[in-house]
């Protein structure tokens, strides 16, 4: 049973090119048998595939017996050798802080904490399984979606792959059960308090009795269908928006006279695209969309205000995305020296200090800390908001940041807000997220910077 599991796993893999030898892939484990089992297979063929491993947990301080959850990753890390990093968080502190439910502030942080352990030829690896795409399609198609939402969760997404996405939760607890794979159930998963839970405990339980017992692996292949025709009409409407709307200034603007010759279902896609380019998709509804689109019919100078002070205007000639700058945060700028600092603008307290090589271990370094050669600092740290001209240098070379901010989907909401390290244009970290390749800590480097974000207050 073992063997054709892993012949299945292989061949996902291979199919979507999930994997490439000398990968470092940082493992999202959470103590559950998805991810668990994810964990035992990557450690059984790390020489197979030719690459390392770093697991990482995040402790929510939801449960009260989360911390068993993470004992075990440890211990399991331990045992095998295998690099373990842990974040503690309060999820519903973060949730008021950031408006958000406990849900989006739990995935918010997980990423983040994923993003600042991936180097430059990391991926982070997920533990989705076919129940999960199963439930994601029926909540979005209950809740309204287009065929976007209906393809469902991707197998690969910028870095982030999700290999377990042709196994069931059957075969994967099978998996568990033959393979002395130890895991952790969570209770909250047996509870109906989120909809998710409702769609996996009442919603497909019924459909499997009553209508179509496949319906998991059924609605895995549906996916398969929905993911290839919304790429289709994604590289169609990409080329359409190329040549009817003009990026300058940082605004949008869409010619009518090649936009009114469109089907409607385009005019929605490509209005969609120039929304995106502004200030994101989060928030954004079929209701913003349809109204943009109304707009083609009104007089000249109508408008309307988007989240995100976004403005869509009518033009003679066009539409006209811009953004209400009256609406934005001033940025800030400060030079750094050793010992702590008050960052008012940014409502954090930043340390500074040199240390010793044998002080640093693999536990020391997380999504708040970060460690970097002084001797290449060439013109003095500062801490600041983004300006125009910066870039910053990852294993394929130097890329802009606003580049890297639309590569790692950092919402359009937080760039201009977001705290940089940095040493002139050059971008050394971006705190919580990204850090410099040219500032690495080598056999080389004689003398390190500790750079660390310390909790909110002075």
């Amino acid at each position: 049973m073992e063997k054709q599991v892993h012949e299945k796993i292989k061949a996902f893999i291979e199919k979507h090119k999930l994997i490439e030898p000398g990968d470092e892939l940082v493992l999202g484990v959470s103590g559950g048998a998805d991810s668990m089992m994810m964990l035992s297979y990557f450690f059984l063929h790390q020489e197979t595939y030719h690459i390392k491993l770093k697991v990482a947990h995040i402790h929510h301080g939801l449960r009260e017996d989360a911390e068993l959850d993470a004992n075990l990753v440890q211990r399991f890390c331990q045992e095998r050798e295998i690099p373990f990093f842990r974040h503690d968080c309060d999820i519903r502190e973060l949730a008021k802080k950031r408006k958000l439910s406990e849900e989006e502030a739990g995935r918010e942080e997980r990423y983040n904490f994923f993003i600042s352990l991936l180097n430059s030829n990391g991926k982070i690896v997920t533990a989705h399984n076919m129940n999960d795409q199963a439930e994601t399609m029926l909540m979005r198609f209950a809740r309204g979606t287009d065929i976007k939402g209906l393809s469902g969760i991707l197998p690969k997404r910028d870095k982030i792959i999700r290999p377990l996405l042709c196994l069931s939760r059957e075969e994967i607890e099978a998996y568990c059960s033959r393979m002395e794979v130890p895991y952790r159930h969570d209770e909250t998963n047996f509870k109906t308090i989120y909809t998710r839970n409702k769609i996996r405990l009442k919603c497909i339980p019924y459909i499997k009795e009553a209508l179509n017992p496949a319906i998991i692996s059924t609605l895995g292949r549906q996916s398969e269908l929905y993911r290839e025709e919304d790429e289709f009409l994604t590289l169609y409407a990409q080329q359409l928006f190329k040549e009817c709307c003009i990026i300058q200034n940082h605004e949008v603007f869409i010619k009518l006279s090649q936009f009114e010759t469109m089907h409607v279902y385009m005019q929605k896609r490509v209005m969609l695209l120039a929304i995106e380019e502004m200030v994101g998709r989060k928030d954004i509804t079929s209701t913003h969309v349809e109204s943009c689109i109304e707009l083609i019919h009104l007089q000249v100078g109508k408008e309307l205000h988007l989240p995100y002070g976004l403005i869509v205007k009518k033009d003679y000639e066009g539409i006209l995305l811009t953004k209400n700058h009256s609406s934005s945060m001033e940025g800030y700028c400060f030079d750094l020296y050793e010992g702590k600092q008050w960052i008012p603008e940014a409502g954090i307290t930043i340390e500074v200090r040199k240390v010793r090589a044998e002080r640093i271990t693999e536990n020391n370094e997380n999504i708040y800390t970060k460690y970097i050669d002084y001797g290449k600092i060439k013109n003095g740290l500062q801490i600041r908001t983004r300006r125009a001209s910066d870039y910053i240098k990852l294993k394929g070379g130097s890329k802009k940041l606003k580049k890297l901010f639309t590569d790692d989907k950092i919402s359009k909401s937080i760039r201009d807000t977001l705290p940089l390290i940095a040493d002139g244009h050059e971008i050394i970290w971006v705190v919580g997220k990204r850090l410099n390749i040219d500032y690495y800590i080598t056999e080389h480097t004689n003398e390190i910077l500790e750079i660390k974000i310390l909790k909110e207050g002075k």
